[in-house]
């Protein structure tokens, strides 16, 4: 006989999104420090015990709730089709960036509020965090063999972006005023046309 861990039923996995999406909500109103097991499941309408059961701990749950939110943000990242330069393609992966922080937005505030907050998980953080940078680092490298990219320092251009699109979320919630093309349109067109050889064309959606 096998053994081994049995996987979890289809009511088991229900319950545990359900507990995530309690959790994106409640730490979206209350912030990090109050949303805390008795609030995630109030939100959730169970007992609090079933957090332990589920997940182990209240960290294992924000764990989890971190990792279903990248998961999410990845799948949206990805291009639709294939862009034509290095210039587009940079254009288009920062207007899915923002539309997603635009359609999602508590979700992404939660993320980098537990980011920068909640120091228990540092090493997982950081490593993801590397992991981004490098990626953009070889993509900006690539532009510029391409000669789409300005020569300057592809380390400082990759932590820009990244601190721009980690900044995102704030943005969007502190200018709930403010028309949707100003993140979908301004903003790439900002950050592309700062490292852009040939500057990309208003107006350009990428591989939308």
């Amino acid at each position: 006989m096998k053994s081994g861990k049995v996987a979890p039923s289809f009511i088991e996995l229900a319950r545990r999104r359900q507990l995530v999406e309690a959790a994106i909500e409640t730490i979206a109103e209350v912030g990090l420090a109050k949303a805390s097991n008795a609030a995630i499941a109030a939100r959730a309408q169970v007992s609090p015990a079933l957090i332990n059961y589920h997940f182990g701990s209240r960290q294992g749950l924000i764990s989890q709730t971190l990792a279903t939110i990248q998961q999410r943000v990845d799948e949206a990242m990805e291009p639709v089709g294939v862009d034509e330069c290095y210039v587009s393609a940079l254009n288009g992966m920062l207007q899915r960036f923002a539309a997603y922080c635009l359609d999602n937005l508590p979700a992404m505030l939660v993320l980098t509020q537990v980011e920068r907050r909640d120091r228990s998980d540092r090493t997982a953080a950081d490593a993801e965090r590397d992991k981004g940078l490098e990626e953009l680092r070889s993509f900006v490298t690539e532009g510029q063999t391409a000669g789409q990219f300005r020569l300057v320092d592809a380390g400082l251009v990759a932590s820009v972006l990244m601190n721009a699109m980690t900044d995102l979320p704030r943005e969007i919630r502190d200018r709930a005023d403010a028309d949707r093309t100003v993140f979908e349109q301004d903003w790439p067109l900002l950050l592309v046309n700062t490292i852009a050889v040939a500057a990309a064309p208003e107006g350009d959606h990428g591989d939308e």
